[in-house]
């Protein structure tokens, strides 16, 4: 997976879901800009922007409400620090959630558990 920045790293899906998603692969990769980041897409589905609207109006209508796509990511922190709380100290935790979420430095990490 190639996120944006062009950060590339490999990702484990289970093989259900991989097979669902080589169903909507383009015949050839096409470039798109989204909110001024330039990258190739590879697959008909919704990425950036327009994802980010499309989980707002999901959570809305599914529960009631939304923090929208990036209140899932704080969640997401969050959760992962609590889970990973008896195996690891803080420090480590960090570095893995980190990891996790793309970023490689824990300071970025940081903001999200505020």
């Amino acid at each position: 997976m190639t996120g944006k920045g062009g950060l590339t790293r490999e990702i484990q899906l289970p093989r259900e879901l991989s097979e669902r998603l080589e169903g909507y692969r383009l015949p050839q990769s096409e470039k798109v800009t989204d909110r001024g980041v330039h990258y190739e897409r590879s697959y008909v589905i919704g990425g950036g922007n327009a994802w980010s609207a499309s989980f707002t109006r999901a959570s809305q209508r599914g529960i009631g409400r939304s923090s929208g796509a990036h209140g899932l990511r704080h969640s997401y922190a969050q959760e992962r620090m609590h889970e990973l709380r008896y195996e690891y100290v803080r420090e480590e935790r960090l570095q893995i959630v980190s990891q996790e979420m793309g970023h490689f430095r824990a300071s970025i990490t940081e903001v999200y558990l505020r």
